[in-house]
Order: structure tokens, then C-alpha cells, then sequence
């Protein structure tokens, strides 16, 4: 799939979640589909770099606007606060390790009144709340 590359200003959006706008539709781009997040939340799974620091995420979609989310872990690595422009390539992936690091990054966003309805379930899991609740139980387990 083909590598992405733009710069965003870091802003800080609704409940303090930070976030770089994505200049364009990863469906139309991609050709695909999102990915059923956390609750009734959707995005397309990335991986790349911000600032040259690696992370796996995924752009969301809210009120017709793309954006990836920075958490205070990626902030950090990327060396970057609100108000600062990021360089930013990614590209799509479909692991099981970024599906999840999605759903917990999506937690934190302002969810739509309805999930998008051609959203995609990741394969072999019937809900991300499953997956959440397995690794949970997994982790808890090795302990």
C-alpha cells in the first residue's frame, strides 16, 4: 500500500485529546474500509512515523475530518506540544497489534451517535470490547 507523508500542526481537540488533522480521505486513498473501533468509533489501522519516532495507530474520522490521535507516549517520543507542526508518514496495516493499540487510543475520542454501518470487523474478533476483554483476562493471567 502506498506511504502517506504530510505535516499537521499538533491541536488540542474535545476532553483534551491531541490530534494532527490528515490531509486526506484514507478511503479513497487506500480503498478501503474502516476498521470498527471502541464503542461506536471506526478508523483505518496505520503505522509509521511522527517526527521520525515509530508508533501504530489509526486515523479516525469525525464530523467529515481525518486526524490521528497523539498520546502523551507519542508526544513525548516525537518530541512535540500543542501548537507544534509534525512530519508525519504512515501507511496501512492490518496487525492485530495495531487493531488493538487502536481501540485503546480510540477510547479516548468523542464517539458518533451511530456506528458507521460498512465498518469492518477485524478478523477473528467479534467486537473490539471482546478483544479488550481477552488480552485483560491474558494479562491477568501471566501475572
Amino acid at each position: 500500500m502506498r506511504k502517506a507523508r504530510f505535516e499537521g500542526e499538533l491541536v488540542e481537540g474535545h476532553k483534551g485529546v491531541t490530534a494532527v488533522r490528515v490531509p486526506f480521505d484514507p478511503e479513497a486513498v487506500w480503498r478501503q474500509r474502516p476498521f470498527r473501533l471502541a464503542g461506536r468509533r471506526h478508523g483505518w489501522l496505520v503505522t509509521g512515523t511522527a517526527n521520525g519516532a515509530r508508533f501504530e495507530g489509526y486515523v479516525g474520522e469525525r464530523w467529515n475530518r481525518f486526524f490521528i490521535t497523539f498520546d502523551e507516549r507519542l508526544r513525548d517520543a516525537a518530541r512535540v506540544r500543542v501548537g507544534d507542526v509534525v512530519t508525519l508518514v504512515i501507511a496501512p496495516i492490518a496487525t492485530r497489534k495495531a487493531y488493538l493499540e487502536a481501540c485503546r487510543q480510540s477510547e479516548h475520542t468523542t464517539q458518533p451517535g451511530r456506528p458507521r454501518p460498512d465498518a469492518r470487523a477485524f478478523p477473528g474478533v467479534d467486537s473490539p470490547r471482546s478483544v479488550k476483554d481477552r488480552v485483560r483476562r491474558g494479562s491477568a493471567r501471566r501475572r
